[in-house]
């Protein structure tokens, strides 16, 4: 091949220049070639215990990297629930459940997850590490209809009155009586 040819090949392929988009468009292939072929190991009975504990690695980063916009800890629960989807239809065919198999995919995946949880507290940590642990919004994603509808509430509290202090307009009567009818 000629070296100005292989050149530029290498040079597009580097990683470095490559935009977001392709690599997150990438590991969408891979979660569903990953996912096809462990189901087919899984059903045809040819997946071991430190096979399981591999493709849920895989499996893990490859959806985190797939599905930016959702939260982790959705996603990697989404992998579990297949894990155990695929183990049950496995276990349904051969009549045994394999459970150090199953633990070995689900102990991957908490590594996965511990990992994720490090690096959000790490990038935390570097935006201002005097903050006290209570002060910072471990659960809260600051994307989607929660975190929506939590940025409406938050807004709208400053101009609403409570309740308690609120002006009737008009007469108020109770409840429990019955307007009377006039004969």
């Amino acid at each position: 091949m000629n070296r100005r040819l292989l050149s530029r090949v290498t040079h597009r392929l580097d990683p470095r220049r490559l935009p977001a988009g392709t690599i997150v468009h990438g590991a969408q292939i891979a979660v569903l070639a990953i996912g096809a072929l462990a189901t087919h190991d899984y059903l045809g009975g040819g997946m071991g215990d430190s096979d399981a504990g591999r493709i849920a690695l895989m499996l893990g980063v490859a959806v985190l990297i797939a599905a930016p916009q959702q939260r982790g800890a959705e996603l990697l629960g989404a992998v579990a629930i297949w894990l155990t989807t695929c183990e049950f239809m496995a276990a349904s065919r051969t009549g045994q459940f394999a459970l150090w198999r199953w633990a070995m995919g689900l102990a991957a995946l908490a590594l996965v997850l511990i990992l994720t949880r490090v690096s959000h507290f790490r990038a935390q940590a570097r935006a201002n590490p005097w903050r006290r642990l209570g002060d910072r919004d471990w659960g809260r994603p600051r994307s989607g209809p929660g975190a929506a509808w939590r940025r409406r509430a938050t807004a709208g509290a400053a101009d609403q009155v409570p309740p308690a202090q609120a002006d009737i307009e008009g007469q108020a009567r109770l409840l429990a009586t019955s307007p009377r009818r006039s004969r």
